[in-house]
């Protein structure tokens, strides 16, 4: 039995001795000097940083290399760049794939090792620069370069033998199984050809024949030696599932079953809430970039606002009498629509007034009966002149002017029943209401047509302080999120609506876009000044936790949120007050869909 103990003891150091030269990796965690690990493989990549330029470039292919070179500050790609590549094998001139984009390819680019690459630029103005960096090619790669021609299920056997510490692993496991069974077996052979030769003996006496039994004591060795190469084979399965370069195996083969091009590098979040996003989804998103530099702004105040027609430049078009709307009869008539110009008198149509049948009988019968009137003093008038001197000249005189009057009142009466009055613009503009058509029936004072001249708008804003109207230094608003418009200060109301004070600013830029009605954030800098950092509004977006916060570039492809605090400035721009540092690469376009990367 002590025999036995000492062969398992050999057979356990001859397995870790397989194993020894395999060394245990330190907890990810626990390197602070790097970046955390990515959630998924990425291709080799080269990276060359310098205060004006920042050049990456992906291994994307078995003799290529796709190169990105962009401005360090902005991010924007560089264009009319020529580059050339030197290594150890020579040296080759890159073809441009679009703006600030090349294909290096070249056999000696992506051999495994550490390859030390020189990039020469030739810029469009003549201006040369020199850039170096090292790509660093796993031997993983080379391994599936030539397991590009040979079926996909020899892709393991490829790994093993690019692996010499897993091969050691496996070796040492083997030989140490078989070691052990031998040794086992050996150990065991007296007693068994004592049990043998008894077993004969006695089978000789029984004059019995038992082949069968004579071969018990064959398989019990190789019953054990069956179970030592399963013990062989879950010692080498826990060899490799152990931490360490056992697993550079496994994540050999996870890099072999992607093909090693910029397209398969995936934009990845980190635990620690930063963001990795290649250079070529850069590229495509437009990711662009502003150096945070810290001056004085305005200090500013925000409140909501609406756009109004100035007051001069708004008529309305109503009905003095109820009755039937009716086309113009010119030439050109038609019925007003929204967005028809049309100019200060035009007739924009009729209105057919009309009564009802009880004040038409009266109105009838007094028109009947000032027309008999009217008849009455004709014929008074006409004897009095055909006789002058029969009656004093003041009585002719009376009745002449009652006829006077009764000829007018019967001119008032004959519309009552039946007229037709015109539309008349009131300004030149554009017909912003239309409330009629042909053959409608009108009500007096309803507002059939609205004109708007487009030649000055104001804006009407809320304030809930009125003294804020006492500090303005300028005005801007913003409507579409993105129109900014000049604003002049005219003036505020003394009575409160809604508890707030009405502030009017007249529109200082013309814009077609504008409409009455349209909401627009109004933004007043008063002239006090605060520091901070002044950046597009864009650059500041929602993070998880509902907080504000920009993206800062911290290295070429990391992205690190930062939670700041900030203040309107002019409507496209903010003021940063807290929370960056200067000389940050603050994300100013893109930010919404970096934003979204999870």
């Amino acid at each position: 039995m002590t025999q036995v103990a000492k062969l398992i003891v050999l057979a356990l150091a001859a397995l870790l001795a397989a194993g020894a030269g395999i060394p245990v990796l330190a907890h990810e965690g626990h390197d602070h000097d790097k970046p955390p690990p990515l959630n998924l493989p990425v291709a080799p990549r080269i990276i060359a940083v310098t205060p004006q330029l920042e050049l990456v470039g992906v291994v994307s292919g078995s003799q290529s290399l796709t190169v990105f070179l962009h401005e360090f500050a902005s991010n924007e790609p560089i264009a009319g760049a020529k580059m050339t590549v030197s290594g150890d094998g020579g040296s080759v001139e890159a073809k441009p794939d679009g703006v600030g984009v090349f294909i290096v390819e070249a056999p000696w680019v992506t051999m495994p090792g550490a390859n030390d690459l020189i990039f020469a630029l030739t810029f469009a103005g003549g201006m040369e620069d020199l850039l170096t960096g090292r790509l660093e090619v796993p031997e993983s790669l080379e391994g599936a370069r030539q397991s590009d021609a040979s079926p996909a299920s020899s892709q393991w056997y490829a790994v093993l033998l690019a692996d010499q510490k897993l091969l050691w692993a496996l070796g040492g496991s083997f030989v140490a199984g078989v070691l052990l069974t031998l040794l086992l077996m050996a150990g065991r052979g007296s007693p068994s050809a004592a049990i043998v030769t008894a077993n004969s003996k006695e089978g000789q006496t029984r004059g019995s024949d038992s082949p069968a039994d004579a071969n018990v004591s064959d398989v019990t060795p190789l019953r054990r030696s069956a179970g030592i190469f399963i013990f062989a084979a879950a010692a080498s399965a826990f060899v490799l599932a152990s931490p360490g370069p056992a697993n550079a195996a496994q994540e050999a083969l996870k890099q072999m079953s992607i093909p090693s091009t910029m397209a398969t590098d995936q934009p990845q979040r980190m635990p620690d809430a930063t963001v990795f996003v290649p250079k070529a989804t850069q590229h495509l998103l437009s990711i662009r970039t502003k150096v945070a530099v810290q001056s004085k702004a305005a200090r500013a105040m925000e409140m909501t606002g609406r756009v109004i027609a100035g007051p001069q430049n708004l008529g309305r078009v109503q009905s003095d009498r109820p009755g039937r709307f009716q086309v113009s009869e010119s030439a050109a008539s038609k019925v007003p629509f929204v967005g028809m110009s049309v100019k200060k008198g035009d007739v924009l149509g009729f209105v057919e007034t009309y009564i009802e049948e009880s004040d038409r009988a009266n109105i009838v019968s007094q028109i009947a009966e000032t027309e008999a009137l009217i008849v009455k003093n004709r014929t008074i008038l006409s004897r009095y002149r055909e006789r002058p001197g029969s009656v004093p000249k003041v009585r002719e005189d009376e009745v002449a002017g009652e006829l006077e009057s009764l000829i007018k009142k019967r001119e008032q009466l004959l519309p009552s029943t039946s007229a037709i009055v015109p539309l008349i613009a009131p300004i030149s503009g554009v017909v912003s209401t239309a409330n009629v058509v042909a053959g409608q029936v009108v009500e007096t004072r309803d507002v059939l047509f609205e004109i708007i001249d487009p030649s000055e708008f104001w804006i009407e804003a809320v304030a809930q302080h009125p003294e804020d109207a006492s500090n303005i230094a300028s005005a801007v608003a913003t409507v579409h999120d993105h129109h900014r418009l000049d604003l002049k200060y005219v003036g505020r109301g003394l009575a409160l609506r809604h508890h707030s004070a009405i502030l009017n600013f007249r529109v200082d830029t013309p814009d077609e876009d504008l409409a009455v009605g349209m909401t627009a954030r109004v933004i007043l800098q008063s002239q006090d000044e605060v520091e901070g950092f002044v950046l597009p509004s864009s650059a500041v977006v929602r993070g998880p936790t509902g907080l504000p916060i920009v993206w800062v570039k911290s290295q070429p492809e990391r992205f690190e949120p930062y939670i700041v605090k900030f203040e309107p400035f002019d409507g496209e721009r903010v003021v940063i007050t807290a929370g960056i540092k200067t000389e940050q690469r603050i994300v100013v376009d893109g930010v919404t869909l970096l934003n979204q990367i999870r």
